[in-house]
């Protein structure tokens, strides 16, 4: 074999090696080339948030969406504030005996409603007894001491006796009565009758009364136990006076005055608002946190309320026209809120009526617009909103199940992801 065919040869054998690699390259670089642009183009997808929504009518119906307008309502503007419930100090009370004894009965339990000197509890002891004694004998002694008293002075104006011993009967006379008259108020502090004991009737024991109306809202005694003179048995609260206390923040002092209207809720009183007034303004801040406090009556019923309940509150300061929407049009998202916004094109469908039938499938669907609104003022059933963009007159909006479609657009975005 000659040379020259030799390095023919060789030469065709590295052409072919050359475009054999060149062919099995190619596909796989055309390969990832168009999966990577594809995986460009699902990634700009995922970045592209999903803002409407598409409901049949059946499905509108199924969760009672009500279609209709932004509306211009009279919102009361508020001073927000947050407190307590609480009692004056004369309607709550801490019952003491004035005198120690033993529990001889209980006759309430905690929760239970009395009347002004209703007894709560019985004590006795022989001291009781001993203070009756001690006043019919001071009694008696009395009269004697009167009689020598009317002796001494007639002989002293007849000029028969000395003035001396006339100062001194009557000294000891008027001793006798303010001795009695303390015996005679001890025994009307503790509950009985000086006039009865007078009359020979001797008590064994001691009542303890309510000072007022109210619910006992503390027992601390039992039968049997010895309490000293002043000890606390109970306390008994008049719930019918309860008040709101808010503290009001040094910034909101100059909005607010005696007279002007607020309302609260508390959490556990669940779906009620309060309604109350300003009483009294307290003139001394507290220094940490430097508020003052207001003092509020509850006009409305104070039924499953009691003291010490935290509330939440806003002090009407005026009142503004503004556009409003009801609490369930509205949903909130990544800390913005939103309204649902039926879109241009499928208002006048909107207007026919469910029964009405419709040979186009888009006919029988209505799309909304995710739409982003800031809220102001809320009342019990009404949200203050501001458009960010200005919607027409003809515009309708979901005035309720914007969390439903809030939903449904979160389905939507999952399966545009995969």
């Amino acid at each position: 074999m000659s040379t020259t065919y030799l390095k023919y040869l060789f030469t065709a054998l590295l052409v072919t090696s050359l475009l054999i690699s060149c062919n099995d390259k190619a596909p796989q670089e055309k390969a990832s080339e168009e999966s990577h642009e594809g995986h460009d183009d699902h990634k700009g997808e995922e970045e592209e948030k999903v803002t409407s929504v598409t409901l049949t009518k059946q499905q509108m119906k199924a969760i009672e969406l009500v279609l209709g307008s932004v509306e211009k309502r009279t919102m009361s503007v508020g001073i927000p504030v947050t407190g307590n419930l609480e009692l004056a100090p004369q309607d709550r009370a801490d019952i003491s005996p004035f005198m120690g004894g033993i529990v001889k009965s209980i006759r309430v339990i905690e929760g239970d409603h009395v009347k002004k000197g209703q007894i709560l509890a019985t004590l006795q002891h022989p001291d009781f007894i001993q203070l009756q004694q001690d006043y019919i004998t001071g009694l008696s002694s009395l009269a004697l001491f009167k009689k020598n008293y009317e002796r001494q002075k007639t002989l002293y104006e007849e000029k028969i006796g000395s003035g001396k011993s006339f100062q001194e009967t009557t000294n000891a006379y008027h001793n006798k009565k303010t001795e009695i008259q303390a015996l005679k108020m001890k025994l009307n502090m503790l509950g009985i009758s000086a006039n009865s004991v007078a009359k020979g009737n001797i008590y064994s024991v001691l009542t303890v009364t309510s000072p007022f109306a109210g619910t006992v809202s503390l027992v601390e005694t039992n039968i049997g136990a010895y309490v000293a003179p002043l000890s606390k048995l109970f306390e008994v609260v008049n719930n019918d006076e309860l008040h709101a206390d808010f503290r009001v923040y040094e910034k909101d002092i100059n909005k607010v005055k005696v007279g002007q209207q607020l309302f609260f809720t508390t959490s556990s009183v669940e779906g009620t608002e309060f309604e109350g007034k300003i009483h009294a303004i307290s003139p001394v801040f507290e220094e940490n946190p430097r508020a003052l406090h207001i003092h509020a009556d509850i006009q409305n019923s104070k039924k499953n309320l009691i003291p010490g309940m935290y509330i939440q509150g806003r002090i009407i300061a005026k009142s503004v026209l503004t556009n409003t929407v009801p609490n369930e049009a509205i949903v909130s998202e990544n800390d913005k809120t939103y309204i649902f916004v039926l879109k241009e094109e499928y208002e006048e469908e909107a207007s026919n009526t469910d029964e009405h039938e419709h040979d186009s499938h888009k006919d029988n669907e209505l799309s909304f617009e995710m739409t982003e609104v800031i809220t102001g003022e809320i009342s019990e059933t009404y949200t203050e909103i501001r458009l960010l963009n200005p919607l027409s007159k003809e515009a309708k909006i979901a005035l309720s199940g914007a969390y439903y479609l809030l939903a449904e657009i979160g389905k939507g975005e999952t399966e545009h992801s995969h």
